[in-house]
């Protein structure tokens, strides 16, 4: 009895060092997109959440070695992004062989949608034109998806939301914000009916910035009021539509603020690694 109870717990010693000294699983992840993949705002220019997401599961996980690979472009559209989804080699073959992969799109879509009629200052005309707006988008953002999926069939997607880099400057607003909301509306509406697609919304953390109550945001926008007597000049919503403003969002860059900084892209880093603990095996540790 001594004896097998001796020679189980060398088998298990012998397991479990075993288990120890294994080499560490390795995690390709390919992110594609605009100017969030590229990480366009980050003062150490290492590439945003893609350098940090690596960084965090590679910490939280010595049994994981992830390496990644950024293909993000600033300034592209969902279709422009689709068109090097179909015809960059290099990006192809990146995604098919991926792991993990990570989108960021639709910026760039509504921000052109934006600068054409913002300033429209008909509100039942501006809403019709955001249901056109949000039906087009939805066919390009399928087809973007539906491309990756075809090159890489198995493999989970990560989809980031988009968030209103106006809001702290221009509360009161309302249109930008329900155009955002829509668009993000459009892309989890996609995400829903594919298989292994998950949606990261992010645009509560990131519109509001440093105003996280209520009563901080009601400040805010009574603030806006006075200031502007409860309007807004076209000339001052093209400006910031281009990252130009002298105000501050906490959680964006200082540069252009616009761009996520330090703080914005470790928000969307613990948000997917959220994800990616809920939805694959390596990442629970």
């Amino acid at each position: 009895m001594i004896i097998a109870v001796i020679v189980v717990a060398a088998v298990g010693y012998v397991a479990y060092n075993q288990y120890q000294n294994r080499p560490p699983k390795q995690v390709k992840l390919t992110a594609v997109g605009d100017s969030l993949t590229q990480g366009v705002g980050d003062p150490n220019n290492r590439g945003g959440y893609t350098y940090m997401i690596t960084n965090k599961v590679n910490r939280n996980n010595p049994h994981v070695h992830m390496s990644s690979a950024n293909f993000g472009i600033s300034g592209e559209t969902t279709d422009q992004i689709d068109h090097r989804v179909m015809t960059s080699k290099k990006l192809r073959t990146s995604l098919s062989h991926a792991d993990v992969i990570t989108v960021t799109t639709g910026g760039n879509d509504l921000l052109h949608f934006l600068k054409q009629n913002v300033t429209d200052p008909s509100d039942h005309k501006l809403d019709s034109k955001l249901a056109h707006y949000r039906a087009t988008y939805s066919k390009r953002v399928t087809r973007l998806f539906n491309h990756i999926r075809q090159l890489n069939p198995h493999s989970p997607i990560f989809v980031f939301g988009i968030y209103n880099p106006v809001y702290v400057y221009f509360p009161q607003v309302s249109f930008i914000s329900r155009a955002v909301a829509q668009n993000n509306s459009a892309t989890q509406a996609v995400v829903n009916h594919q298989s292994r697609i998950y949606f990261i919304p992010i645009n509560k953390r990131m519109s509001d910035g440093q105003f996280k109550t209520v009563q901080s945001r009601e400040r805010l926008r009574k603030r806006a009021h006075v200031i502007g007597n409860g309007h807004y000049d076209a000339t001052q919503i093209e400006a910031l539509l281009s990252g130009q403003t002298a105000q501050s969002n906490a959680y964006l860059s200082t540069d252009d603020h616009f761009h996520p900084n330090t703080k914005g892209y470790r928000i969307m880093t613990n948000l997917l690694y959220k994800q990616l603990v809920d939805h694959t095996d390596w990442a629970k540790g």
